[in-house]
């Protein structure tokens, strides 16, 4: 069993973006840390036949599990939390298709020793920050809804104190906190990963909070790895500062350019981001 892999879980729409950070893995990913990709069932032969030689392991979603849920976003939630099922890893480094890396990193990046790793757990403070002057621009508040989604699930655990954010992605789980939760608190209260997380979709906070309350493992605290722009005027303020890219390697392993915004601008491939 691997003490810890790369795990991305990846669809047909994602394609073009997935490309460009599957690149950036085989450029800086220095100690070869293994690579595990799972795509949706009925993408599964067009990732193989795209990547027929391939240096990562592609499988299908429902190696992982089988289930039927309608939001994609839920299901992708779902598949991500259970990469304990396959026993192919300890921890892993569960990245999405729109992110990529910036620099070279290797395995006590993310491993704080040869059995423990980091974990992502900070207060969000730089993206509240920027987002508290661009309300009217951005037609809401996001620290609103932070808020409110760890509350709940704070309130659920029973856990009192500083509110936390546990994401964004790329983060570092282990598995035994993921499967602690299935067996402990799942069970426990009839639920099943699809229905907890259709009542809170946030599966950063429920795995960081369930960790909080039991300390599966230790906690050694980890900044964010990557710098994510949520929204388009957050990379333009970016661009329009003068920031360079060599600014971002300081402190962060790769960037995000989250999706719901990015997608018709990655095709036509940001010329500060190449």
């Amino acid at each position: 069993m691997e003490k810890i892999v790369l795990f991305i879980k990846t669809y047909k729409n994602d394609l073009i973006v997935f490309k460009k950070l599957l690149g950036s893995i085989i450029k800086h990913n220095k100690d070869n840390l293994p690579l595990v990709v799972s795509v949706n069932d009925e993408d599964f032969v067009l990732f193989d036949n795209e990547f027929k030689e391939r240096n990562f392991k592609l499988i299908k979603d429902s190696h992982i599990y089988t289930c039927t849920v309608e939001n994609k976003w839920i299901y992708q939630q779902i598949i991500k939390s259970q990469l304990h099922k396959l026993n192919i890893c300890e921890n892993y480094v569960c990245i999405d298709s729109d992110s990529y890396f910036i620099k070279d990193f290797y395995f006590y990046d993310f491993m704080y020793s040869d059995e423990i790793p980091y974990t992502v757990i900070h207060e969000q403070k730089e993206l509240f920050g920027w987002s508290n002057n661009n309300i009217k621009e951005i037609g809401f508040n996001p620290k609103d809804e932070f808020l409110n989604d760890r509350k709940y699930i704070m309130d659920k655990l029973e856990r009192k104190g500083k509110i936390y954010d546990f994401g964004p992605s790329p983060v570092i789980w282990s598995t035994k906190v993921w499967q602690s939760f299935e067996e402990n608190y799942l069970r426990d209260n009839n639920l099943t990963f699809k229905s907890c997380f259709e009542e809170r979709p946030s599966e950063f906070t429920w795995y960081g909070e369930w960790l909080l309350k039991n300390n599966i493992i230790p906690i050694y605290p980890a900044e964010p790895l990557f710098k994510v722009f949520h929204y388009k005027k957050q990379y333009t303020d970016f661009l329009k500062q003068k920031f360079t890219l060599e600014s971002l390697e300081e402190n962060y392993f790769g960037v995000v350019l989250q999706s719901n915004w990015n997608k018709k601008e990655e095709k036509k491939r940001f010329k500060f981001f190449r």
